[in-house]
C-alpha cells in the first residue's frame, strides 16, 4: 500500500525502479513489455543479492542500508566501479514494483566482487502476490513470499513450486479472504504459470543465467491495465510524446556529459509475438550535446554560490560572448540551494527567424514537440518532473503570454540540463513521492535565480532597448526578409519546374508515338500532292509553287516551335527532369538537324523542279530575290522591335540610376554645406576647445551621412557589379541555376544518406542480436538430442529444428563479410570465394526459380586486394536483381559471372536495359522493379568509386534471349539481357589494390 501511494502512476515506477538499479551500480537497465502476452521484465545487471540481503534487505520495509549511519551495510561496491551517490535512503522506493501489477516475480543473482568466468552463487527465486497483501483482514504476519534458491538453470517448476506455495497460503487464509479475492489471485497464479522463464536467456540484454551472470529480474503478469494507454498514448496527438516516455527519457545526462558515457544505460522496448521490437527510449530520441549545434542560441556557465551567474552567450550561433548575471534579491548572502550549473539551447518556433537550415529546424523542432524543457539532474540521474513540457516551474510560459517582446523566452523552444550534486547541493532534497523537490528555502531560492536569469537574458540579448537587443532585432528581421525572398523564390521555382516537368512528359510521349515525323511525312506527301496537281499553263502556277513553299516552310517551323519547350532561366533541375530534359534534347535536335531538314530539302527540290518547267532561270532568279529581300525585311522589323523594347528599358534603368547618384551626391553637398554653416556661426567667445570639439562632432557627423548615402548606392554598385560579370560571359542565372540543382541533389543524397545509415544499423543489430542468442540456441539443441533419441515424435521435432538452426546458422556467417569493422586491413579476395559467397546466399532462389548461375573459369581465377565489405554487397546486389528479372521469363534462365579485358563481369539473358535508362539506372530513387527503392545500384557505384573502381552498364554486352522470349509481347524481336562491368582503378591489374579503408 505505501508503494501504491507514493507512486504516481507506471511511469514514476519505472523511474524509481531505474533509481534503485543504479543505487545497486548497474550499467544497464532493460524493460521488457511483452505486448502479446501481457507480461513486463525489467532487469538490471547492478550487484543482485543473495538469500539474506534479500530476506534482511528487499523484503524488510524501511530498510537503512543505503543511509548514513544505517544499521545495515550499504550494498558493496563492485570492482572497478566508483562510489555512485545514493538515490534512495527510505527503503521503501522498491516497492514502486507494486504499480506495475497485482504479482511479481522476482530473480536475483549476486554478483562476486572480483569478476570471474563463473558465478558460483544460486538465483534467488520469489513470488509476491500484492493483491494477497491489501486483502482487509490480513496481517504481514499471515504471509508467507516464497523465496527458492535454484541452480542457474530456470525453468517452468521454479514457477510452479513458487506458485504452489502461495496457493497453500492462500488455503490457510481461506476463512478470512472472500472468494473473490481468492478466485483473482488464483486467476494471476495461472497466468504466471504460462511463462517460461527461459525467456530471460533470449531476450537481448543483462542475462542472470550465463554462466557469470548476476543483477535482478522482476517478472510481472498482469500487467496493470493502465499500461497500454502510458506507452501508446493518445494516437490523435502527432508527434506528441506519450507520458511514458516523457518521464523516462533522459533518465541518465546526456546533454553536457563532454565524451563521457552515462554511467547507466536504459531502455524500454515494446516485443510482440511477431517478433517486433521498439526501443521507444532510443537514444536518438532525446537531447544529446550534438543538438546545440542546431540551436539559435546557447546559454551555458555557473551560478556561484551568490546566485550570481559566470558564463557565456551565443546569438544565432556567433562566437560566444562572455556575460554576468548578479542575483540582487540575494543581497551579497550566500545561498541555501549552493551553486550549479547551466546549458540551454533555444530554437525559433518560425523557421523565418531562425538561422537554422530548413531540415536541421524540422528536425529539432520534432524532437521539441516532444520533450522540450529545462531538465534537472542531481549527480548525472533526472529529477522528475522538472524537463516535463507541461510542468513550467519557472513559469516562462506564463511570463511570455503576458508579453511575448518583453520576456522573450518560450518553454516550448528550449532545452537543456540544470547540473546539481549531492556534495555541493544537499539542501535540495526530493519529495518521497517523486514529484520534484521540497519546496523549501533552497529550492525557493534556486527558482528565483532563475527565474531572474531568463528575465535578465532577455532585457540584455533580446529587447531593442539595448545594443545587443538591437543587433538581435536586426539579425532577426535580416533572416525574415531572406526567408521571405527564399520562400516566394521556392514557389516561383517550383511552380515553373513543375510546368516544365509536365510539359517534358508531354512532348516526350508524342515523340515515343513518333508522332512529330508523321507530321512532317504528311507535310511532305501533301506538298508532294498539291505541286502534282498545278497546271503548266495555269498564269498563277509560279506563284502558287513558291507559296506551297513557302507555306510548307512555316508549317515545319511551326511544327519545330510545337516540340520546343522553353528552360525556365535561373531554376534549377530536379535528378528526374533533368533526365527528362536530356532526352528531350536529343530528340529534338534529331528532329530538327535530321527530320525537318531532310523534309525541307525534299520540298525545296520538289518546288525546284517545278519552277523550272513554268519559267526560265533568268526569272525565276528575279522573283526569288524578291521574295527573300521582302522575309529579311520582315524578319528584321520584327527583330528591331524586340531590340527598342531592350533599349527603352535600358534607357529607363540608367535614367534612374543616374537620378539615383545625383540625388545622393546632392543630399551629400547640402549636408556639408550645413556643417560648414555650423562652424561659421559659433559665437566668438568660443574657445579653443570648443573649435576643435565641434570640428569633431560635425566630422562624424559628416562621415555618417556619407557612409549612408554611400549605402543607399550600395545595390546599384551590385546590379553593376552582376552587369559587368555578366559581359564577361558569366551569367548570373546561369550560376543561379547551377547552384540551385547542387542544392536540390544534395538534398536528395541527404535522404539516401539516411536510408543508408538506418539500413547499416538494421543489419548490424540483426547480425548482433542473432549472434547473442546462438549460443544458447545451440546449447538447448544439444540438450534436446539424448530424449529425442529415446522419443520418436520429439525426435523428428528435434531434426527439423536442428535442421532449420543449421540454415539460420549458415545465413549469419553470410553477414560476416558485409561488416567492415571485422576487416580493418585489405584482404586477397579470389573471384572462386565470391561465387561460392554467391551460390551459397543464392542458392534456394536460383532452385525455386530455376536460373542457372554460370562461373566462367577467368572470374574464378580472377583475384584482388580489397574489403569484403565493399565488393560482396556489389555482386549481391547485381545477382539479386537478375533473379529478379529472370523469374517471369522462358528458360532457360541464365546468370553468368565472367571476366572481360581485367574487368569483373556479371550478365543475364532477361528483358534488358533500354538506352535511356542506362545513366538513370545508378541514380538515387530511380526503379523499374515494382516497388523497388533504387539505392541498390546508386549504393555500388558509390562505394566502387571511393574505392578507385567502377560500375558501368555495358551495352549489348548481355547474353541473347532465349528462343521464346522473342515472341513474347511487346518484345520487339531478339535481344540481349542486361550486363554489368566491375572494373578495378586504371593501371592496376588483377593483382592491384581493390577497396579503402
Amino acid at each position: 500500500m505505501l508503494g501504491r501511494q507514493q507512486i504516481a502512476g507506471i511511469p514514476t515506477a519505472i523511474n524509481e525502479l531505474f533509481k534503485n538499479a543504479y543505487d545497486a551500480y548497474a550499467k544497464t537497465v532493460v524493460v521488457d513489455w511483452l505486448k502479446d502476452r501481457n507480461a513486463l521484465i525489467l532487469r538490471d545487471d547492478g550487484v543482485g543479492m543473495s538469500e539474506r540481503d534479500f530476506l534482511d534487505r528487499w523484503l524488510t520495509i524501511g530498510t537503512d542500508s543505503k543511509a548514513a549511519g544505517g544499521r545495515l551495510s550499504p550494498p558493496p561496491i563492485p570492482q572497478g566501479f566508483t562510489v555512485r551517490p545514493v538515490m534512495g535512503e527510505k527503503g521503501i522506493g522498491r516497492l514502486a514494483i507494486a504499480a506495475l501489477g497485482p504479482q511479481t516475480l522476482v530473480f536475483t543473482r549476486q554478483r562476486p566482487q572480483h569478476a570471474s568466468e563463473e558465478n558460483a552463487a544460486p538465483i534467488i527465486a520469489a513470488l509476491l502476490p500484492w493483491t494477497l497483501f491489501s486483502a482487509p483482514g490480513v496481517t504481514l504476519d499471515d504471509i508467507d513470499v516464497p523465496v527458492l534458491p535454484v541452480d542457474r538453470t530456470l525453468d517452468r517448476s521454479v514457477i510452479e513450486h513458487l506458485a504452489d506455495e502461495v496457493r497453500a497460503n492462500l488455503s490457510r487464509l481461506s476463512d478470512r479472504l472472500d472468494d473473490a479475492t481468492i478466485g483473482t489471485i488464483r486467476d494471476h497464479l495461472t497466468r504466471l504459470e504460462q511463462i517460461d522463464p527461459r525467456l530471460l536467456e533470449r531476450l537481448p540484454g543483462p542475462h542472470i543465467t550465463d554462466d557469470a551472470g548476476y543483477g535482478t529480474a522482476f517478472v510481472v503478469t498482469p500487467v496493470d491495465e493502465s499500461l497500454p494507454g502510458e506507452v501508446e498514448g493518445d494516437r490523435t496527438k502527432n508527434g506528441q510524446a506519450t507520458n511514458l516516455f516523457k518521464l523516462l527519457a533522459g533518465f541518465s545526462n546526456t546533454m553536457t556529459t563532454g565524451s563521457r558515457e552515462p554511467e547507466m544505460q536504459t531502455s524500454f522496448v515494446v516485443r510482440t509475438d511477431d517478433g517486433l521490437a521498439t526501443d521507444i527510449l532510443d537514444d536518438d530520441e532525446f537531447f544529446n550535446e550534438s543538438d546545440f549545434a542546431r540551436a539559435d542560441h546557447e546559454f551555458f556557465g555557473r551560478f556561484d554560490e551568490y546566485g550570481t551567474f559566470h558564463g557565456a552567450v551565443s546569438i544565432y550561433r556567433a562566437e560566444p560572448a562572455q556575460h554576468v548575471i548578479p542575483w540582487r534579491a540575494g543581497k551579497g548572502a550566500p545561498t541555501q540551494c549552493g551553486p550549479f550549473r547551466i546549458r540551454f539551447g533555444y530554437v525559433h518556433h518560425k523557421l523565418s527567424q531562425s538561422s537554422l537550415t530548413p531540415q536541421e529546424h524540422t528536425e529539432i523542432s520534432a524532437k521539441l514537440r516532444k520533450i522540450a524543457g529545462l531538465y534537472v539532474y542531481k549527480d548525472g540521474i533526472r529529477i522528475l518532473p522538472y524537463g516535463q513540457s507541461d510542468v513550467d516551474y519557472l513559469q516562462i510560459e506564463e511570463r511570455r503570454t503576458r508579453n511575448l517582446g518583453y520576456y522573450f523566452f518560450s518553454y516550448r523552444q528550449m532545452f537543456g540540463a540544470i547540473e546539481l550534486s549531492s556534495k555541493v547541493n544537499p539542501a535540495l532534497q526530493e519529495k518521497a513521492g517523486r514529484e520534484g523537490f521540497r519546496e523549501n528555502i533552497a529550492f525557493k531560492q534556486m527558482k528565483a535565480i532563475l527565474e531572474n536569469f531568463m528575465m535578465q537574458l532577455a532585457a540584455d540579448f533580446f529587447r531593442g532597448s539595448s545594443q545587443r537587443g538591437q543587433e538581435f532585432l536586426a539579425k532577426r528581421d535580416e533572416l525574415e526578409r531572406t526567408e521571405q525572398i527564399r520562400r516566394a523564390r521556392a514557389e516561383t521555382a517550383d511552380a515553373e519546374r513543375n510546368r516544365l516537368r509536365n510539359r517534358l512528359q508531354l512532348v516526350i510521349g508524342e515523340f515515343s508515338e513518333s508522332r512529330p515525323v508523321a507530321l512532317v511525312e504528311r507535310t511532305v506527301a501533301r506538298v508532294e500532292r498539291e505541286l502534282s496537281i498545278i497546271s503548266d499553263t495555269a498564269p498563277d502556277a509560279l506563284e502558287a509553287t513558291l507559296e506551297l513553299e513557302e507555306g510548307a516552310r512555316r508549317d515545319l517551323e511551326s511544327l519545330i516551335s510545337r516540340y520546343t519547350v522553353p528552360k525556365p532561366v535561373g531554376i534549377g533541375l530536379d535528378r528526374e527532369t533533368s533526365r527528362d530534359w536530356a532526352v528531350y534534347e536529343r530528340l529534338r535536335d534529331e528532329l530538327v538537324s535530321n527530320v525537318v531538314t531532310t523534309a525541307t530539302e525534299k520540298i525545296s527540290s520538289m518546288a525546284a523542279v517545278r519552277a523550272g518547267h513554268l519559267v526560265s532561270i533568268a526569272e525565276l532568279r528575279e522573283r526569288l530575290q524578291e521574295d527573300f529581300e521582302e522575309s529579311a525585311r520582315r524578319e528584321f522589323d520584327d527583330w528591331s522591335r524586340d531590340i527598342q523594347e531592350i533599349r527603352t528599358r535600358s534607357d529607363q534603368v540608367a535614367g534612374d540610376i543616374s537620378s539615383k547618384v545625383r540625388s545622393a551626391v546632392q543630399s551629400a553637398s547640402d549636408f556639408a554645406r550645413d556643417m560648414t554653416r555650423r562652424i561659421t556661426d559659433l559665437p566668438a567667445s568660443a574657445t579653443e576647445d570648443d573649435l576643435f570639439r565641434l570640428r569633431r562632432q560635425l566630422m562624424e557627423k559628416l562621415e555618417e551621412e556619407l557612409q549612408r548615402q554611400k549605402e543607399s548606392l550600395e545595390p546599384v554598385r551590385r546590379f553593376l557589379g552582376s552587369f559587368e560579370h555578366m559581359s564577361r560571359g558569366f551569367d548570373l542565372e546561369d550560376q543561379l541555376e547551377a547552384v540551385e540543382e547542387e542544392v536540390i541533389a544534395l538534398r536528395e543524397q541527404v535522404d539516401t544518406d539516411l536510408e543508408l545509415t538506418q539500413l547499416g544499423r538494421a543489419v548490424e543489430l540483426i547480425n548482433h542480436e542473432f549472434s547473442s542468442s546462438i549460443k544458447t540456441v545451440r546449447r538447448n539443441l544439444r540438450a534436446l538430442r539424448p530424449w529425442g533419441q529415446r522419443n520418436e515424435k520429439l525426435g523428428s521435432i528435434e531434426r527439423e529444428l536442428a535442421t532449420a538452426f543449421e540454415h539460420l546458422d549458415n545465413y549469419l556467417t553470410l553477414f560476416t563479410p558485409l561488416q567492415r569493422r571485422l576487416y580493418r586491413k585489405p584482404a586477397n579476395i579470389r573471384g572462386a570465394q565470391v561465387a561460392q559467397f554467391i551460390r551459397d546466399l543464392f542458392g534456394e532462389r536460383l532452385r525455386r526459380h530455376d536460373v542457372d548461375l554460370q562461373v566462367s573459369p577467368s572470374f574464378e581465377s580472377y583475384s584482388f586486394v580489397g574489403y569484403p565489405s565493399t565488393f560482396y554487397p556489389v555482386f549481391v546486389n547485381l545477382v539479386d536483381n537478375a533473379i529478379f528479372w529472370l523469374s517471369d521469363r522462358p528458360i532457360p534462365r541464365v546468370v553468368q559471372l565472367g571476366q572481360r579485358n581485367g574487368s569483373l563481369i556479371v550478365a543475364d539473358n532477361g528483358p534488358g536495359i533500354s538506352l535511356r535508362d542506362h545513366d538513370a539506372i545508378f541514380e538515387h530513387g530511380f526503379s523499374r522493379k515494382p516497388g523497388g527503392r533504387g539505392l541498390g545500384l546508386k549504393i555500388s557505384k558509390d562505394v566502387l568509386q571511393r574505392s578507385g573502381w567502377s560500375l558501368t552498364v555495358v551495352p549489348e554486352g548481355g547474353l541473347p534471349w532465349p528462343t521464346d522470349a522473342a515472341s513474347m509481347a511487346g518484345s520487339g524481336g531478339q535481344g540481349v539481357g542486361a550486363c554489368f562491368s566491375i572494373s578495378p582503378p586504371s593501371g592496376v591489374d588483377e593483382k592491384g589494390l581493390g577497396g579503402t579503408e
